[in-house]
């Protein structure tokens, strides 16, 4: 087996940064009980306020409009939004409509399969064919929703950076929904850090989401900004930590991993990422000359990072298993708990049903050397030579 490997699935999980991994080394371990009052949970404390600030500060998301609490990630923050959303319309006795693509992240689309009771409603967002959202269509649709229902609260779901094609749907382009009254955009924010240029500009939205580890900070923790006019319902709670906004005990090397982060997160150039992976796509698009195709390329906006493509003839997991062994660690477009192919609902819905298991996604860090760039073609241009 090739022992000179390469790491190209950030979109799941990025290796930890610079300074998370120093940090860490140094020993310092932060396991006082930020509640305790004697002087190490002070100290704890302490850490946590200070990287509360710094997360401000780079958001620009002051205590006045907005609260910030942190959680697990994002797939306990829209099942929290939708509890909380759902808890709002029980108690006031409206309906509430929560809005979602099946293109959304897994879970997102599984909120329709939870029962909130019989107040909310959801409705499917239309997608071009282009992985675009119809925003004309989309608003008539909930205009007409709520023209029948004047009182009904509207919860929706915005994913601004796709994980599989790295398609970035814009903030600004979800002006126009806001003239609809009582209506709340929650923002799926999580590939955005380092991805995409504009990725500290958090506008139009009420509720954005983060999870730590898609940038370089640790697993299990992740962040929202909540806009302090929303009425809110925790999913979770008992202490009242955080003030009762998300009870249990904080995480305090959790939330400074993602100040650490963040910090080195804004020394990144991401026109110079975008530049490497416009050069890696036309060479793959070349490569792939009667083999596949690049679907992400039918994007207008695009992360500096995502390259979303099929083989014609070869399953995912099939193709994963060739990538691997020949030392490029990619990751399918649809994955399965199993290991097996499962047909991917980007392409379904593009209508590629022929290779709706074959999508494959490369996904590369925020900091690539033309060596390694040199070596991933070398490999690619490898491993397609063994691809009928």
């Amino acid at each position: 087996m090739d022992q000179e490997r390469l790491y190209l699935d950030f979109n799941a999980t990025s290796p930890l940064s610079q300074s998370v991994s120093g940090w860490l080394k140094s020993g310092e371990v932060l396991f006082a009980n930020p509640s305790s009052q004697h002087s190490a949970g002070k100290s704890t404390r302490k850490i946590i306020n200070e990287s509360r600030t710094q997360i401000r500060e780079l958001f620009q998301k002051s205590e006045k409009d907005f609260q910030l609490f942190f959680h697990s990630g994002a797939t306990e923050a829209m099942v929290t939004f939708a509890y909380s959303f759902s808890e709002w319309a029980r108690l006031t006795g409206k309906d509430l409509l929560v809005c979602y693509s099946k293109l959304d992240h897994p879970a997102v689309t599984a909120l329709s399969e939870r029962y909130f009771g019989p107040q909310v409603k959801f409705l499917e967002l239309h997608m071009t064919q282009d992985l675009e959202y119809d925003h004309d269509q989309n608003l008539k649709s909930i205009q007409d929703k709520k023209d029948n229902n004047p009182d009904l609260i509207i919860l929706y779901h915005h994913l601004w950076v796709h994980n599989e094609t790295g398609i970035v749907s814009a903030l600004e382009d979800l002006k126009n929904l806001k003239q609809i009254p009582d209506l709340y955009i929650h923002v799926d924010a999580v590939q955005a850090p380092g991805k995409i240029v504009n990725w500290k500009s958090l506008d139009v939205a009420d509720i954005f989401t983060f999870s730590a580890h898609k940038f370089g900070a640790l697993k299990g923790i992740g962040f929202s900004f909540l806009n302090k006019s929303i009425p809110f319902s925790p999913l979770i709670s008992g202490g009242a930590q955080q003030s009762g906004l998300r009870s249990g005990t904080e995480n305090p090397q959790g939330v400074k991993s993602i100040a650490l982060a963040f910090k080195d997160l804004e020394s990144i150039n991401v026109q110079k990422t975008i530049t490497q992976r416009e050069n890696l796509e036309s060479f793959i698009q070349e490569e792939l000359t009667g083999k596949g195709e690049i679907i992400s390329k039918r994007g207008r906006l695009r992360s500096s990072n995502t390259i979303y493509f099929y083989l014609n003839n070869l399953s995912s997991d099939i193709a994963l298993a060739l990538f691997d062994l020949n030392g490029l660690m990619i990751s399918a477009g649809s994955a399965c708990s199993s290991g097996a192919a499962k047909s991917s609902s980007l392409l379904l819905h593009m209508g590629l049903t022929q290779v709706a298991k074959n999508g494959l996604r490369l996904s590369f860090g925020f900091d690539l050397s033309e060596a390694e760039l040199s070596l991933i073609k070398q490999k690619f241009h490898s491993i397609l030579a063994k691809v009928k």
